[in-house]
């Protein structure tokens, strides 16, 4: 097997055209994937800013908000609900699990 590998390596590195294709092409191909993998993650990040940020202990949503875009005002009546207040409490860990 290592006269096949030494016979491959001659053949790549004794074309110094085919070699240099070969770097670029490799180069290339690792910038796409961190640059992709960069902007996965800053998306992430500023989709989950207004969540992070805000700074809140608990976060109280109307069921029927699909996104944080969405904004649909409580009625304070339901602040004092049984379940709101035991979950501020420390009795509850959540109302409603997040929708992601």
């Amino acid at each position: 097997m290592t006269g096949i590998l030494k016979l491959a390596y001659k053949l790549l590195v004794n074309d110094k055209a085919k070699f240099t294709a070969l770097l670029v092409g490799i180069t290339f191909a690792v910038f796409l994937m961190i640059a992709m993998t960069s902007l996965f993650a800053g998306v992430l990040n500023r989709a989950s800013a207004t969540v992070i940020n805000l700074g809140a202990s608990m976060w109280v949503m109307d069921p029927a908000v699909q996104t944080v875009a969405n904004t649909i005002g409580i009625p304070d009546y339901t602040l004092t609900r049984r379940e709101v207040s035991r979950a501020s409490s420390g009795r509850c860990r959540c109302i409603r699990e997040p929708p992601w």
